[in-house]
């Protein structure tokens, strides 16, 4: 039996041998192979790293959100607590006395923290953006600072006046300087101590890290307000190792619904739900979702760009007829020939996918500055290039293996079926022709080539439409400032009409609720807005018929009320609404009036109707739309924003009022350019245009330049036989009418399916709930848009086509049938 068990263990070791040393022979082979033909290669790999790049640059970004781990201690132990989000209701944070119950009363975590969102500081004289934690941040995570040292619970429960850097904004902002430990700085106006600066590697939890990091109980004293909407916290815990997820979920929802229920005085029923922090983004179907759109995008390049290879490598089968068949003479098999054809387009495509790295860098880096840049004037967009580990390296190589199969195996077979009496001859046997192949290839091409500059004309025209609707306001020069502290709007209001260069003020309420109107025609629901005298004059909304108010109407109970045109339709369609009592009372649907809102008046006078205002599409949502009543408020009532009419440019105008603002105190006020919010839908379109723009001129360019190697093939294949027709009196339109024949079906279907490629998929979104809004931001069915995309393509087939079909026209009769 040993010597059994020894026979076989020396078998398989002299078998793995000779497997290794046939591999290394294949190498070696297709080395040298590829010496002799290096255009050929290099066409391969550049046209391989251009996909792989591409795909490569979308799987980092899923990694940066999905796959990599952040820089902590087992941070496969992490999860958050959330509220579930509802169809009535997005999901709430937390307050602090509920993390700090939570704490007490639950035993599922070793430990958790609680984060209050990010802030806007000032920094010795510069912006930055910071994280809200509380003390045992920094030990939850089990991070350390690779310079001094972290927070500790003492300072958030006493109110240090402390922060750590992030790696980032020590060296940006403070050129690494490592005194930086041994001094104050001026955060908001009052001394700060920085007592750490953690990795570069350290993210927090976050994709991008923060500028820094300061303990939650100085919230206040930053400009964060308890009664601020964005001042919730989140929740971060490390569970205990003997529960699970669905354990701990059970304990948690016991124990947040007996809250709930001792709160109300009744049984109610609460919605909790753990999500693993591992990541930034939990592994879910609807993060696959995220990213599924620009998989696809950039991989259709990848396609495109393997279909091209294929054909260059079924046209080198041809050529290679002669060796192949003297091999297969020899007494070489087929499954060996396969394989040996196989190794050479792997190595090619292991160097596509090195040099495919690079260029998924490159292209992160242009990416993060354009968009940066884009958006420069809408605020601190924070955005850092993500980093690549060993998965994006693990991902890079799976995908040359897979592109290696996709365009390598197909020319292999086909250049291994060969008739060997022909091939030694160095004749071209008629298997060796694969038109079919070749015509599928390029209709694949053409496919992918319409759909992404399909999308790109959809994304373009929607971007151009809402550039140019009609808000019905003015937007040109009006500046929006909304408050921050009711208690300094006295203060605010004084800075804003002193500043030279505001010509005139507005107030309004930033929200219209709804109540029940009553006119002539019965009651309905209609919303309703508090708007100041001068609001009609600054937002540019014209009076149809009747008045705005006079300044002397300065509130609710003045009892006067302007409508809307389509309000004056629907309330009182046969009479006319002016000097109209219209009634009104709180709406049955809603529990509560909105946001605490007073309830409008019993009744009010119709003294003017108003033009309808649409406003502008933003997310899916119509910002500043117009309500269907107005009523008469004053700048000084709380809870109203102001609507500025500027002299000179907004942004500019914006600054300086920021600046002042800001001297009063920190984060008290926001203040924007109606234009930049009139502008932001359109520019957000126009990221998803210059993406399919860019990818679609890439798989043009593949496509084109697969269009004229078939055809250039083609001719040079068909030398003898285009002499032969030309010879019988063949014109040259009959001429070029043969040569694109070859092309002309798979181009047709390819154009075909590329167009209806993407008007299924926009029938498809058409069909779901999201409908009303993705069909009223981007115009899915477009048919000027699609015209467009598949008349460029049309347009540049043609012209790839040209210098083939003209070359043979001008083929010589005579020295083609000399043609071999």
């Amino acid at each position: 039996m040993q010597l059994a068990h020894l026979g076989m263990r020396t078998v398989r070791t002299i078998a793995s041998y000779a497997l290794s040393d046939a591999v290394l022979r294949d190498v070696r082979y297709a080395y040298r192979s590829l010496r002799r033909a290096p255009l050929v290669a290099l066409a391969i790999v550049t046209t391989i790293a251009l996909g792989l790049g591409l795909v490569a640059a979308a799987f980092t970004i899923l990694n940066a959100f999905v796959f990599r781990p952040d820089a902590v201690h087992d941070p496969e132990e992490l999860f958050g607590v959330v509220r579930a989000a509802s169809a009535d209701a997005p999901a709430e944070r937390f307050t602090r006395a509920e993390y700090e119950a939570l704490l007490l009363e639950t035993n599922v975590f070793t430990d958790a923290f609680a984060n209050g969102g990010e802030i806007d500081v000032w920094i010795d004289g510069q912006r930055m953006e910071g994280a809200l934690v509380t003390g045992n941040f920094f030990e939850v995570l089990g991070a350390s600072a690779v310079r001094g040292r972290t927070f500790v619970p003492a300072d958030d429960a006493r109110g240090e006046r402390v922060i750590v850097l992030s790696h980032q904004a020590w060296s940006r902002y403070f050129d690494g300087d490592p005194s930086i430990l041994d001094r104050t700085i001026e955060v908001n106006g009052a001394a700060f101590q920085v007592v750490g600066i953690m990795p570069e590697s350290f993210r927090g939890l976050a994709f991008a890290p923060p500028h820094f990091w300061a303990p939650l109980s100085l919230a206040g004293e930053l400009g964060r307000r308890a009664d601020d909407g964005d001042a919730g916290l989140g929740i971060v815990g490390r569970l205990r190792p003997e529960l699970t997820p669905a354990q701990a979920l059970a304990q948690l929802v016991a124990w947040d619904t007996q809250r709930a229920t001792d709160a109300a005085g009744e049984p109610l029923a609460t919605g909790l739900a753990l999500e693993p922090r591992q990541g930034t983004m939990p592994f879910s179907r609807e993060a696959l979702a995220l990213f599924m759109p620009l998989f696809f995008a950039f991989g259709l390049v990848l396609v495109i760009g393997c279909a091209n290879v294929a054909n260059l490598l079924l046209a080198r089968g041809v050529v290679r007829q002669r060796e192949i068949g003297v091999r297969l003479a020899m007494g070489a098999s087929r499954h060996r020939l396969v394989s040996q054809l196989l190794i050479e387009s792997l190595l090619l495509a292991l160097v596509a996918a090195a040099l495919g790295f690079g260029l998924s860098r490159l292209v992160l880096e242009a990416a993060v500055h354009t968009v940066t840049t884009a958006m420069a004037d809408l605020g601190n967009i924070r955005l850092v290039v993500p980093p690549a580990d060993w998965r994006v390296a693990l991902f890079l190589v799976a995908a040359a293996l897979a592109s290696t199969l996709f365009f390598a195996l197909a020319p292999a077979l086909q250049a291994t079926r060969l008739d060997l009496v022909r091939a030694m001859h160095g004749e071209v046997t008629g298997n060796a022709r694969p038109g079919r192949a070749r015509g599928a290839l390029v209709a694949l091409q053409v496919t992918g080539s319409v759909l992404l500059l399909v999308c790109a004309a959809v994304f373009l025209r929607s971007s151009l439409l809402a550039a140019s609707a009609d808000s019905g306001i003015r937007i040109v020069d009006t500046v929006f400032v909304n408050l921050g502290n009711e208690a300094r709007r006295a203060a605010v209001l004084d800075i804003v009409r002193n500043e030279p260069s505001v010509a005139s003020l507005a107030a309004s309420q930033p929200f219209s609720p709804t109540a029940l109107a009553e006119g002539t025609s019965g009651k309905t629901t209609a919303t309703f807005r508090l708007v100041s005298s001068e609001y009609f004059d600054v937002l540019g909304i014209d009076i149809a018929r009747g008045r705005g108010f006079a300044p002397s109407e300065r509130g609710p109970a003045d009892s006067v009320a302007v409508i809307s045109e389509s309000a004056a339709l629907a309330l009182w369609p046969d009479v006319d609404p002016i000097g109209q009592v219209l009634r009104l009372e709180p709406d049955p649907s809603l529990e509560t009036q909105q946001r605490g809102d007073a309830l409008p008046p019993g009744s009010a006078v119709v003294v003017g109707i108003a033009r309808d205002v649409p406003g502008f599409r933003l997310g899916g949502e119509r910002i500043l739309a117009g309500p269907d009543i107005y009523l008469p408020t004053v700048a000084e009532a709380a809870g109203t924003s102001l609507a500025l009419r500027v002299h000179g440019d907004p942004a500019a105008v914006s600054r300086t009022l920021l600046e002042r603002l800001s001297l009063l105190e920190p984060n008290l006020a926001e203040v924007v350019p109606l234009r930049d919010l009139a502008r932001l839908e359109a520019r957000l379109l126009e990221i998803p245009f210059w993406l399919a723009s860019v990818l679609g001129a890439l798989a043009l360019f593949l496509t084109l330049s697969g269009l004229f190697s078939v055809l250039s093939y083609l001719v040079e294949q068909r030398t003898r036989e285009i002499g032969v027709r030309v010879a019988l009196g063949a014109t040259r339109r009959r001429i070029a009418a043969f040569v694109l024949s070859a092309t002309a079906r798979p181009v047709v279907i390819g154009l075909i399916v590329g167009g209806a490629l993407p008007a299924a998929l926009g029938a498809a979104l058409l069909a779901t709930p999201a409908a009303a809004a993705i069909g009223q931001t981007v115009r899915l069915l477009d048919p000027l848009a699609y015209a467009a995309g598949m008349l460029s393509v049309v347009v540049a087939c043609g012209l790839a086509a040209l210098a083939p079909v003209l070359r043979a026209g001008r083929v010589d009769p005579t020295d083609a049938l000399k043609h071999d």
